[in-house]
């Protein structure tokens, strides 16, 4: 008889096989636990596919895709194969923490929709401990004022998320080149019911320069842009206006890089996506309240 899936652990990659291999290896391996790596179409100057990392260990199954769609195309495929009663995620770069799968079984078991745990920060060549990569990192307790990590924990590592949720809601990550988990954490917070948060680190999350959070790129910078408009309306319409970003920074850090060009273009996704919506709203309020009236003189 096959045993039932607890968890199910989902790795995007793309380039980096010894790092993969790494984070694989702090994995021990369980009849309850599947691990589902996704490859976003490595290159085979880089990585060797009749080797590739985790091919040789149980548990582990290894989705090769060959759109290069980037991480949250990936982690959707992944979604596709699940079959664990929870969901954990970990980017290639990173690793899980020693025993940390003593913290999870103490939840699993629970009807929580979400449980969010701390995670250390290191570099990842020399592992020498950094600022954490993760906001409200000393925050995260067991007595703490979960309103705090709402809208306020974009990222997919170190926590669990029920499968259930997930599927009832129809979540799924964001297939664009940078900032594909914000939404999807985004929904996951709107959607739980039940929610706790642990003081026990499970993850360590890793700075490494070369990887797309610190690419200076205009394609990437312009993704955050349009992520970070898109993730304004959707707090406004569910009334969280207090949780919204200032968006216009990133339209200045694309000004910062790249100059006018960079400008211009963020520009437009921020009229897009913000600004015009914002005053067509404006507008309406005023044509409600009677305090602007139409006219037909031209």
């Amino acid at each position: 008889m096959e045993k039932e899936i607890v968890y199910s652990i989902i790795i995007p990659h793309k380039n980096i096989p010894l790092l993969l291999q790494r984070c694989l290896d702090s994995i021990p391996q369980r009849e309850d636990i599947q691990i589902i790596v996704v490859d976003d179409n490595s290159s085979s100057d880089i990585v060797d596919f009749s080797n590739f990392p985790g091919r040789n260990k149980v548990g582990v199954e290894i989705i090769l895709t060959k759109e290069g769609k980037g991480a949250g195309y990936a982690r959707n495929c992944g979604l596709k194969h699940v079959r664990g009663e929870w969901l954990i995620f970990a980017d290639a770069d990173d690793f899980f923490l020693r025993d940390f799968l003593d913290v999870l079984d103490a939840y699993r078991n629970t009807d929580y929709d979400l449980i969010v745990f701390r995670a250390e920060s290191v570099d990842s060549d020399t592992l020498a401990p950094v600022i954490s990569r993760q906001n409200n990192y000393e925050k995260i307790a067991e007595n703490m004022d979960l309103e705090i990590l709402k809208y306020r924990n974009d990222v997919p590592w170190a926590k669990m998320v029920s499968t259930k949720l997930v599927r009832r809601h129809h979540i799924c990550f964001d297939e664009t080149i940078a900032a594909n988990d914000v939404m999807f954490a985004a929904y996951v917070d709107y959607y739980a019911r039940k929610v706790a948060a642990c003081s026990k680190s499970i993850y360590c999350a890793t700075v490494r320069r070369e990887s797309l959070q610190y690419a200076v790129r205009l394609d990437t910078l312009l993704a955050r842009v349009k992520v970070a408009c898109r993730y304004n309306n959707f707090l406004k319409n569910i009334g969280r206006e207090d949780k919204t970003l200032y968006s216009y920074s990133r339209v200045m850090n694309c000004r910062k890089h790249f100059g006018r060009k960079g400008y211009y273009k963020a520009l437009l996704i921020y009229f897009r996506y913000e600004c015009w919506k914002n005053i067509y709203k404006t507008f309406s309020d005023l044509l409600k309240a009677k305090l602007l009236r139409p006219t037909t003189t031209f």
